[in-house]
């Protein structure tokens, strides 16, 4: 028997996952448990679940418990079988959504102990990397629950050997979760299995038959048909043996709704493949990996002390990184202009992987002063390009732009003014984007500030530079004039028939005590300005004439003069433009057309998009409440 890490020697290395037990389509909780029961008596001693297996967020914890009872009412050797569960996603109205923030895994943590009546977890795995949540505070979490006596292993799903490297730098990875069958072995390809083997972590290969959905596939297998053939079983099953035979710490985790589907896939441990099976196997198919980039490598020192000066003379590789729109290629163009090369995915196409081994070459031909500039937020997305640069012996400079999302937004706004005009919808940006690299929609920065990872030295830079964010005052963004910037429904009026928004400028009732406030700012000599989110127009629930008449007509009423009706006719779900509020598209449009000075504006609003705009674009806040009392 081999040894497959913290689970130790297994007579079945297999492992039962509760996935199709617990989601859509399960059968009913007896049946359940009679099919986990079928697959202890054959031997299975592993059970993978979590607490999102389950039909909803209504119904979390479901697969913890199934696992929990199964256990409890199984006449064999219960303390020989060891849980794994995992966290890290959330089931709103039954989809998969990542949830990996600290908040939500502590809360989780409680319900798991609950349904798995336990003091300690056995083994907790985080079921993705969340793009909402910096890694690093996912991990660090981990690591809190860890210490606190609450888990007693942890380990990772769904990852690649630069996360893994990333989270052995908080607690001891003991295990990995990772797809893994003959029709998807990228796990073993890009060194995930390899590492796993080297460092004795378990590697528990889900879907491995290649999901639930492509199984018949397998039917039509080349590499499985001769096997299957020769040993008179299914390609099912001869896939699964050849995943066994990989040996450890591979231990693939199969599901199955039915005692006879667990008796199949436990009968593929009986077949034997011989040598001449493995080399007829190997002209197909491998599970193997090159060992390259799995190594410890120490930071690479800098020849002398100009490097932490920019741009500098040395050989270095420099990575300029920052949210979109900090700035980058301006800054890179100062290294361009120094005789620095420049590795960019924008300009020469393809991904961030794809300057690998274009960068590799550079070095390894003695052009050895590279830059390169992408937005590089989290640790793993820079992981590679350290490595490569100290393989060629090259030190690596990180010039971070330390630039705030509200002042990147405001660039990128500015930008688009720049080159086209005018705010387009999502639509139009996408369109622009594929002649227009530098034209992010708005959902790409929040994604960026929503993960990002700060630089540090741990990951192998020589020395890093940061940026802080400035603004430079000039024309670009505005003037001196002082301005209302206000919104209309709820702050200025409502409808007479109780409408969110009206369709007829019939329909339009002023609020009491808007005109008197409102005239002594005009008397003091301020602009007034509508900004107003009007999703109906995209909707189809108002036309765009109808809106601007509503506008006229609530001026009319209002007695005083507005200057612009500004608003955004865009889709409210989902937001994908800069004009909707709280994007400060409008604003810094009103600031470049009329001369405002943003920060000694106010906006009026009912609304937290109200406020979040203001913030936005560096104006001050007021609630209509308090303005108009």
């Amino acid at each position: 028997m081999s040894s497959f890490g913290v689970f130790g020697a297994l007579q079945l290395p297999l492992a039962f996952g509760l996935l199709r037990l617990s989601t859509e389509g399960r059968p009913a909780f007896d049946h359940a448990i009679a099919t986990i029961h079928r697959a202890l008596d054959g031997g299975v001693r592993i059970l993978d679940t979590a607490d999102s297996y389950a039909l909803s967020d209504s119904d979390l914890h479901y697969g913890e418990t199934l696992a929990r009872t199964a256990v409890e009412t199984w006449h064999g050797p219960q303390e020989t079988v060891r849980i794994v569960t995992k966290m890290g996603m959330a089931r709103p109205k039954g989809r998969w959504m990542p949830n990996a923030r600290p908040t939500h895994l502590k809360k989780m943590l409680d319900g798991s102990l609950t349904a798995l009546k336990t003091d300690a977890l056995f083994m907790l795995l985080l079921h993705g990397n969340d793009p909402g949540t910096p890694f690093e505070d996912s991990l660090a979490t981990l690591a809190e629950m860890q210490r606190a006596g609450k888990v007693v292993h942890l380990g990772l799903c769904n990852v690649d050997v630069a996360e893994i490297r990333q989270a052995q730098r908080h607690f001891r990875v003991a295990a990995i979760q990772n797809e893994l069958s003959v029709i998807n072995r990228k796990s073993a390809a890009t060194g995930t299995l390899e590492l796993a083997r080297r460092e004795g972590i378990a590697f528990m290969a889900h879907r491995p038959l290649g999901g639930h959905a492509k199984t018949d596939t397998l039917e039509k297998n080349r590499a499985m048909k001769p096997i299957a053939t020769k040993y008179s079983v299914s390609p099912h099953q001869a896939a699964l043996a050849s995943l066994l035979d990989v040996g450890a710490p591979l231990l693939p985790v199969f599901g199955a709704t039915s005692a006879a589907h667990v008796d199949a896939s436990l009968a593929a441990n009986a077949l034997r493949l011989n040598d001449a099976d493995r080399t007829a196997l190997a002209e197909k198919i491998s599970f193997g990996a090159t060992a390259e980039g799995l190594e410890t490598l120490e930071p690479v020192t800098p020849p002398d002390a100009a490097l932490g000066q920019s741009p500098g003379t040395s050989p270095e590789v420099v990575i300029v990184m920052g949210i979109q729109g900090a700035g980058k290629s301006t800054l890179v163009q100062r290294y361009v202009d120094a005789g620095y090369e420049r590795l960019n995915r924008d300009l020469m196409g393809g991904s961030l992987d794809d300057l690998l081994p274009i960068l590799d070459t550079h070095l390894r031909e003695g052009r050895t002063r590279v830059v390169l500039d992408n937005t590089y937020p989290t640790r793993a997305s820079r992981w590679w390009l350290t490595r490569i640069a100290h393989r060629r012996g090259v030190p690596v400079r990180c010039h971070y732009l330390a630039t705030p999302l509200k002042e990147a937004l405001i660039n990128v706004v500015l930008r688009v003014l720049d080159r086209y005009g005018t705010l387009p919808g999502p639509d139009e940006l996408k369109e622009l984007a594929k002649s227009d690299p530098n034209l992010p929609p708005p959902g790409a920065l929040a994604r960026f500030a929503a993960c990002f990872e700060p630089p540090m030295a741990d990951e192998g830079f020589a020395a890093i530079e940061e940026t802080p964010f400035v603004r430079v005052p000039g024309p670009s963004l505005g003037g001196s004039q002082r301005a209302l910037l206000l919104d209309v429904d709820g702050t200025l009026r409502k409808t007479r028939s109780g409408e969110i928004y009206p369709r007829d400028p019939d329909d339009i009732e002023v609020l009491p005590g808007r005109t008197q406030v409102l005239q002594r700012y005009v008397d003091t000599v301020w602009k007034l300005f509508f900004v107003s989110n009007q999703s109906g127009i995209a909707s189809g629930h108002v036309s765009i004439e109808a809106v601007r008449a509503g506008f006229a007509r609530t001026a009319e009423l209002l007695g005083v003069p507005i200057d612009e009706f500004a608003f955004c006719p865009h889709t409210a779900f989902p937001a994908g433009c800069f004009c909707r509020k709280p994007m400060p598209g409008l604003g810094v449009w009103l600031a470049r057309q009329h001369g405002l000075s943003l920060k000694d504006s106010i906006m009026v609003g009912d609304m937290d998009s109200d406020r979040q705009f203001a913030e936005a674009i560096g104006a001050q806040y007021q609630s209509a409440d308090a303005f108009f009392a």
